[in-house]
């Protein structure tokens, strides 16, 4: 009888140490304790999208000197042309604009994305700032290229309040493209409207 009493006021003692010793962390600070940060997409394509963007833009290549049927991932282009069509679907939040290219006389279209709906990865998968093995998953990968693509809103096409009154002006454009079929889709890193 006096072992199952000394066990109770044991087990007793030990659960009033452990209330008392316990530590209550609020909700959001808990990487001061762990020293694991939550991944903030947006912080990290914000602090990286200088980097980023100058890379790009010294980096692109002519049209002429690329072989835009085979662009893979992504690769930093640059030309200037004329805007033959100004689309905006989505109820306005995916709009593009369609350029034809001077001195270009190949087969390809040219659409630049003008948000604020994005498709693609290509400014993350061009860029070299941060690789894969910067994140912890697939999923942080992603939401970065995502993060990047509303750095470009941001950064690069808000500014210039593009609207269909675009049609007809001489754009320069260097960005990030793909390909598909015959048409050659840029999301810009930097856009000049003549």
């Amino acid at each position: 009888m006096k072992g199952k009493i000394l066990a109770v006021i044991i087990i007793v003692a030990l659960a009033v140490f452990v209330a008392k010793s316990a530590l209550v962390i609020e909700k959001g600070t808990e990487g001061k304790y762990t020293g694991v940060v939550a991944f903030d997409a947006h912080a990290s394509s914000g602090s990286d999208w200088a980097k980023i963007s100058s890379e790009i833009i010294s980096k692109a290549e002519e049209i002429n000197a690329v072989n835009l049927k085979e662009l893979g991932a992504g690769k930093a282009i640059k030309f200037k042309g004329t805007v033959s069509d100004y689309s905006s679907k989505a109820g306005g939040k995916r709009v593009t604009m369609a350029v034809t290219p001077e001195n270009y006389s190949g087969s390809m279209q040219f659409v630049i994305q003008l948000g604020s709906i994005y498709t693609g990865t290509a400014v993350r998968d061009v860029q070299t700032v941060k690789s894969f093995g910067d994140f912890t998953n697939q999923t942080e990968w992603s939401q970065y290229a995502k993060a990047l693509n509303s750095q470009v809103d941001k950064e690069v096409v808000s500014p210039l309040a593009i609207n269909d009154s675009v049609k007809g002006k001489t754009v320069t454009v260097i960005g990030a493209a793909t390909s598909s079929g015959n048409q050659v889709n840029v999301t810009p890193v930097s856009i000049v409207i003549e």
